[in-house]
């Protein structure tokens, strides 16, 4: 590897270390923690007529590969919040379910409008040039690391 390249790697690993402070700093969710919006996105992509009692705990721990303890305590803070419900299975009281409550679905709705006013004002301030070229660049990105 040459030097330019370790330049560029570290220089890429600098700007991605000041985007993941970004997230503290953001005022714009301070409602909910990181954890608390991808399982609120999670659980109402996941949700479905084909099970009314809701989603299993261990399918969020899995699919989201969360920590069972971290899981729970997120779980717990949105229950605090009135944003979900646990449910239980008659016939496997082992089996814990969890639904969007009419609140959760306020909160997610609130969430995705706060987000789209932020990107939008990130996307004019870019320019439509540089925007076009960050989405070029990270939708490369994807690609490389998932080999699609």
């Amino acid at each position: 590897m040459g030097e330019a390249e370790i330049s560029y790697g570290q220089e890429l690993i600098e700007v991605l270390n000041k985007l993941h402070c970004m997230k503290k700093k953001n005022k714009g969710f301070k409602e909910f923690t990181h954890m608390e919006c991808m399982i609120l996105f999670y659980l109402e992509q996941n949700l479905n007529e084909s099970n009314p009692l809701g989603v299993r705990i261990a399918s969020i721990t899995s699919d989201l590969d969360i920590p069972k303890p971290a899981t729970s305590k997120v779980l717990n803070s949105l229950e605090e919040k009135g944003c979900i419900l646990r449910n239980y299975d008659c016939s496997d009281r082992r089996a814990t379910f969890i639904r969007l409550t009419e609140q959760g679905i306020e909160s997610i709705q609130k969430i995705v409008k706060r987000r789209d006013q932020l990107v939008d004002e990130l996307m004019k301030k870019l320019g439509e040039d540089d925007a076009r070229e960050l989405i070029r660049i990270i939708d490369k990105l994807y690609h490389i690391v998932t080999g699609e």
